[in-house]
């Protein structure tokens, strides 16, 4: 009877011992939380807009390329509030940088080719460079699978007149990179 109650006296000091650990664990991972928030990347890639059809191995944008370029600036010039794109990267091709330049004059942010040799690289450049930025990254029918896979491990696909399509990756620091797709 007596160890029972000895017991029961020794409770009420392990609650107050518990509260502040269990606290410290709850503000361990907020911060976590927090950290990992800002500090995403999110890589916007599309492929290049229409193209007209040529024998020209680099044919220029549509006009309906063109009209898709430039909603393409109007939809990520307000991605964030602050500024929109942090940098754009493209391929070496005129059409990818043609569908690129509406935005990249719209925030007057240079247009960095990427030439096809060190496409490879770009996923690990992004993860470096630009830690916790908004970057956009239009490619070609082959280099957006491959940016995307060397970015978050996802296999995708696209069809050669799937020119609507928009991947959105979110590579944070801590936890499991997503894409989301859409189309605009």
């Amino acid at each position: 009877m007596q160890r029972d109650l000895d017991k029961l006296r020794r409770r009420p000091f392990f609650f107050p011992l518990v509260l502040p650990v269990l606290l410290l664990i709850m503000l361990v991972m907020a911060a976590a939380w927090l950290f990992d928030a800002r500090a995403t990347t999110v890589v916007f890639v599309v492929r290049h807009a229409e193209i007209e059809r040529s024998a020209d191995p680099d044919p220029p944008l549509s006009q309906q390329g063109r009209e898709r370029a430039i909603r393409l600036a109007k939809m990520l010039a307000h991605a964030r509030p602050v500024r929109g794109i942090d940098a754009i990267f493209a391929s070496e091709y005129r059409r990818t940088h043609q569908t690129a330049t509406p935005l990249s004059e719209a925030l007057g942010l240079p247009v960095n080719l990427v030439p096809s040799p060190i496409w490879d690289e770009l996923a690990r450049r992004i993860k470096h460079e630009h830690r916790g930025e908004y970057v956009l990254v239009v490619g070609s029918t082959d280099t957006v699978p491959q940016l995307i896979e060397a970015l978050s491990g996802e296999k995708l696909s696209l069809s050669d007149d799937e020119y609507n399509a928009m991947f959105v990756v979110f590579v944070p620091q801590i936890s499991k990179t997503k894409v989301v797709r859409l189309q605009y």
